[in-house]
């Protein structure tokens, strides 16, 4: 949000559902002398409040969290004034090897472990976005920029996977932060990897 308001005319508006980030943010903003031009609330993103209507809304690996893509799309629209756009960059799936057991069980330990609410495909997005009002601009394709396969990522897929060997662990660790973050994160790392997720920037715009 800093660099935003650095770069572009106007105010600039955030939402989390975190105080504690809210909190973090304002003490930022007042330090950069940006309290007049930067603002961020303390909210579900997908209960805005209906004003103020914005030029453009971002969000970065956060719709994938709403429990309701096909919700969440029409309530964002009504926020954008004509012609503005909505920016999301995150993790869709895709067709790939659909309906193979593989593939299944890891977009399933995905979902889990990062608590993913709306999977979808990219043409499934952009068909939603249309009855919405909201034409495609733009669809960049950025999972070959992806550092995968790490050696941080290899010692967590080893960890991950001798807990394939006690299921019942397994669903009791997924209920705790830290190992459902591993769980989800070495998960997603295999779906990129064989392309049943792939991560992308889109661009849309309302009529």
């Amino acid at each position: 949000m800093v660099r935003l308001a650095r770069e572009v005319d106007g105010f600039v508006s955030g939402v989390t559902i975190s105080r504690v980030q809210a909190e973090i943010a304002a003490k930022r903003f007042d330090r950069e002398g940006l309290t007049d031009r930067c603002d961020v609330i303390c909210a579900d993103f997908a209960e805005l409040p209906a004003e103020p209507h914005y030029d453009a809304m971002v969000a970065v690996e956060a719709v994938v969290h709403s429990p309701s893509l096909e919700n969440l799309i029409p309530s964002l629209v009504d926020r954008l004034r004509p012609g503005g756009r909505l920016i999301l960059c995150d993790d869709w799936a895709t067709d790939k090897d659909r309906g193979l057991a593989a593939r299944e069980r890891c977009l399933d330990q995905f979902r889990a472990g990062w608590r993913v609410g709306s999977l979808h495909t990219v043409a499934e997005l952009v068909a939603m976005s249309e009855r919405a009002g909201l034409r495609l601009v733009e669809d960049l394709d950025l999972t070959p920029y992806l550092h995968l396969g790490r050696p941080r990522d290899r010692v967590i897929k080893l960890a991950v996977g001798a807990t394939a060997l006690l299921p019942r662990l397994r669903n009791r660790l997924v209920e705790m932060p830290f190992w459902a973050n591993m769980i989800g994160g070495s998960a997603l790392q295999a779906g990129l990897s064989r392309r049943w997720l792939e991560y992308h920037l889109i661009v849309l715009e309302k009529a």
